[in-house]
Parts: structure tokens; C-alpha cells; sequence
């Protein structure tokens, strides 16, 4: 199909917005905040007993629905409904964009979710007067499109969504992978029962622990520091070597600063306390904590499972968490006599490899998919 057959129109001849719904059918519905949805994820809260929210106005919604915050909309704050909705309300704050017959649900929510519309609402938002940038949906709705047939938006969307779907499975895979690693971790550290143990046991100050084995600060037998405190995510570029920033491997540099495996550490911020495994060639930016093993009964992998659990990293600051290098260099771990930690990084080492290699793939095709969306989105290149 010619982009010159694509039909100019508003997004308010595409879609509608869903207003606040007091008449609920059911006393006890999920309730969703902005908070409870991110980049197209929905966390499905337990129910909750509307009787006990008073006074709050909520929206319902249904299937094929869009989530979108009128706070921050650049936060990537947003969803698409792909399942019945039917028990599910959500706050004021979230937009509930329905489509109309001329566009494909699915359509709308990429052209919505892709960078050049939130970055164009974001702007609209930063110039209202108040203390949260917000938008409205007479904003959204004044958005230009240029709208192409429907069998053109099925095109699209099926590409786009094989990229999707490619990501998702990595991510799938990739909670699996993790959960072996754990099993393996639980049973020889947790349980101790590790290749060779004899049920003997010794008081530390981490419990009861096989005799023979010790508590150490995470400073004695690793290299820690912070990562590279000059570089941000404006020198990140679309193809090159893996970076890692506080929220994670999420985009490339044209060179690295490590070749080795390695753990780093979200330092400061929403993710401050989250930490991943990287591999082969790579670097950390500003706001990222990174470390290795140096001691040769200590693998990398067993140092991972140890510093990754939930709570493990203390962190200070109340408005914005943060963790400081004196307290993570200080932090206790257990070191097992022998060379058990060393066997575990040689039995888990091709699950962390594999863990880190879709994330890197992920990375590319994401960068991938949000370059070619706009593109796609405008008829600037065909399928």
C-alpha cells in the first residue's frame, strides 16, 4: 500500500477515553495504580474489597483497553489489556484509552507507546503549570496521524509484535534459567547439602553453618567499585558493546571498559539494590556499583546468587535509595570451606552465560523495534 493512500486524521477520531465508573457489579475487584504498570507490564495485584476504598473514583475496563498515566507520560507508564478484565478498576490517573472501529486496538497502543509520541507528550505535559507534568486526553486526541488500511495495520502489527514476542521469550527463558541456578544455590548454601558434605555444624553469626566454613566481608575477596561515574546513557550508541546503567543492560558503547565476568549493582534509584550477571566485554555507567571475584575458591556465579536476593543490600535515602560502597564492601557473606562456591560457578557458569546473552539480544531488539516503529508508524518504510 502507497503512503500516499494512508488517510491524515486526529487521534480523536481513533479512540475514545473511558471516564470514572461508580456502578460496580462486584465487591471485591483488582485495583490498579500507576505504579502497577510499566512499559507494558501489568502487575496483577490480589483482589481488593472495593467497600473499603471510600470516596475513591475508579475507572473499570475491559479487553483491548490501553493504560496510560497522565503523570510523567515519558515514565513509560503505560499498558495494553490483552486479557478479560472484567475484575480489574484502575485510578483516575491512568487514561483508559478505548479504539474505535477505524483502527486496529493494537495499532493504536504502538503508535501511543512509541518514543516520538511520548516524547512529543511529555513536552505538551512540561508545559502546563503545576508541580507534576500532566496531560489530558483533548491533547492526546489532537495528535496528527496518518492512518493506513486495516489489513496495512495487521501487517505492522504482526511484525512489530514478532519482536515483541522474541523479547518476551527471553525473558521467559530466562526466568527459568534463573530458577535452576537458584534450585542449585538453595541446595548446597541454603540446605547444604553440596557435593561432599558431611552434616557437621558450627554457631556463627549467620546461624548454623557446615563446620569448617566462615563469614567474610564482601570487601576481603572482591574487586568493588563504583562503575564508571563520567559516562551516562547520552554516549550510549545503537550498535556496539553491552552497557549497563541502574536499570540494567539496556544499551551499547562504541567501546568497553572490562573483559571478564562480573556482577553489577543498581546504586542509586527505582532499581537501587537490583544486580546482574555480565559477561565477556562490557561496561557500567554512572550510578552502578560493579564487582568480581579475587580469590580463587570464589566464583563469580556463586557471588551473584549470594548478593542477589531481595533485601540483601542496604539501602540509605528515603526519597531517592542509594547504596553506599562503604556498606557494600562491608556487607557478610558466607565462604565455604574448600572449593564447593568454585564447583558451583563451573556448574551454573552456562546458565549465567545464556541469562546474559538474551539480554543482550533483547537489548538489540528493542533497539530495533523502537527504531522502526516511528518509521513503520508514519509509512516511511513498507512491509
Amino acid at each position: 500500500m502507497s503512503f500516499n493512500e494512508w488517510r491524515p486524521c486526529k487521534l480523536g477520531d481513533l479512540c475514545e477515553s473511558i471516564s470514572v465508573t461508580h456502578n460496580f457489579q462486584k465487591d471485591s475487584l483488582i485495583f490498579l495504580n500507576t505504579g502497577d504498570i510499566e512499559r507494558g507490564k501489568i502487575l496483577h495485584r490480589d483482589y481488593s474489597d472495593i467497600k473499603s476504598m471510600p470516596g475513591q473514583a475508579k475507572k473499570t475496563i475491559k479487553q483491548n483497553d490501553i493504560l496510560f498515566s497522565e503523570i510523567r507520560p515519558a515514565n513509560g507508564r503505560y499498558a495494553y489489556v490483552d486479557f478479560d478484565a472484567d475484575d480489574y478498576v484502575v485510578s483516575t490517573k491512568l487514561m483508559v484509552i478505548r479504539s474505535k472501529q477505524a483502527v486496529l486496538p493494537k495499532f493504536l497502543y504502538l503508535f501511543l507507546t512509541s518514543n516520538q509520541t511520548t516524547d512529543w507528550l511529555q513536552h505538551l505535559a512540561e508545559s502546563r503549570s503545576g508541580t507534576f507534568p500532566q496531560i489530558t486526553f483533548s491533547q492526546v486526541a489532537g495528535i496528527d496521524i496518518n492512518l493506513p488500511s486495516k489489513p496495512e495495520q495487521e501487517k505492522i502489527v504482526s511484525f512489530l509484535y514478532a519482536l515483541d514476542g522474541k523479547i518476551e521469550l527471553n525473558r521467559q527463558t530466562n526466568q527459568t534459567l534463573e530458577a535452576i541456578a537458584q534450585a542449585i544455590y538453595k541446595e548446597w548454601f541454603v540446605n547444604f547439602n553440596f557435593p561432599g558434605a558431611t552434616g557437621e555444624m558450627q554457631d556463627s553469626d549467620l546461624g548454623l553453618i557446615p563446620r569448617g566454613w566462615r563469614i567474610i566481608s564482601l570487601g576481603e575477596i572482591t574487586d568493588l567499585t563504583w562503575g564508571d561515574t563520567n559516562t551516562t546513557k547520552k554516549s550510549y550508541v545503537p550498535v556496539g558493546y553491552p552497557a549497563f546503567s541502574a536499570s540494567g543492560q539496556d544499551g551499547f558503547l562504541p567501546h568497553h571498559d572490562f573483559d571478564r565476568d562480573g556482577i553489577v549493582i543498581s546504586a542509586i534509584g527505582a532499581y537501587a539494590g537490583k544486580t546482574w550477571f555480565a559477561i565477556g566485554k562490557w561496561s557500567c555507567i554512572k550510578n552502578t556499583i560493579r564487582f568480581w571475584s579475587i580469590h580463587p575458591e570464589i566464583s563469580n556465579e556463586y557471588l551473584y546468587m549470594a548478593t542477589s536476593g531481595a533485601g540483601f543490600w542496604p539501602l540509605r535515602g528515603s526519597a531517592q535509595p542509594f547504596i553506599s560502597q562503604t556498606d557494600a564492601r562491608g556487607l557478610k557473606v558466607l565462604f565455604p570451606s574448600g572449593d564447593i562456591a568454585k564447583k558451583f560457578g563451573e556448574v551454573t557458569n552456562s546458565i549465567f552465560r545464556q541469562i546474559a546473552e538474551n539480554d543482550i539480544q533483547s537489548n538489540y531488539l528493542s533497539q530495533v523495534r523502537d527504531g522502526l516503529l516511528p518509521r513503520l508508524m508514519t509509512g516511511e518504510i513498507e512491509l
